[in-house]
């Protein structure tokens, strides 16, 4: 049963890695870059293909930290933090709503802040 979980996990990484080395080689179009990855995610999420829409996150995330765009980092953490809600891993979920929630404060997204503030109640 733990061969199963280790071969499930390698290959979880593989294909995330696939992914990011894809994004990074091909993307031409920089600047929509990270609301293309995070629909997609949104996508993915809503199809129940949770792994696949954490990696988009992970990536949009990685590459907004990377160009300081603090909203598409907030955002990114957000849909995060609803994947683990969605597999009911609430001390993680409550981890990425806290950290979207304080981009979010920081630059004054009042939209951000209501929405993370929410799902933030949902968890209690």
């Amino acid at each position: 049963m733990e061969i199963i979980f280790l071969i499930g996990g390698a290959l979880f990484l593989a294909y995330a890695g696939v992914l990011m080395l894809y994004y990074n080689i091909h993307s031409k179009e920089k600047k929509n870059r990270p609301q293309k990855l995070i629909a997609k995610g949104v996508m993915s999420h809503r199809r129940g293909v949770y792994e696949k829409a954490y990696a988009y996150f992970k990536i949009a995330y990685e590459y907004s930290e990377k160009n300081h765009d603090y909203y598409n980092m907030a955002e990114a953490l957000y849909h995060i933090g609803l994947v683990c809600q969605e597999q009911n891993d609430v001390e993680n979920a409550r981890y990425f709503f806290e950290k979207a929630y304080q981009i979010y404060y920081e630059n004054d997204e009042e939209g951000g802040i209501d929405k993370t503030q929410l799902s933030l109640n949902s968890l209690r």
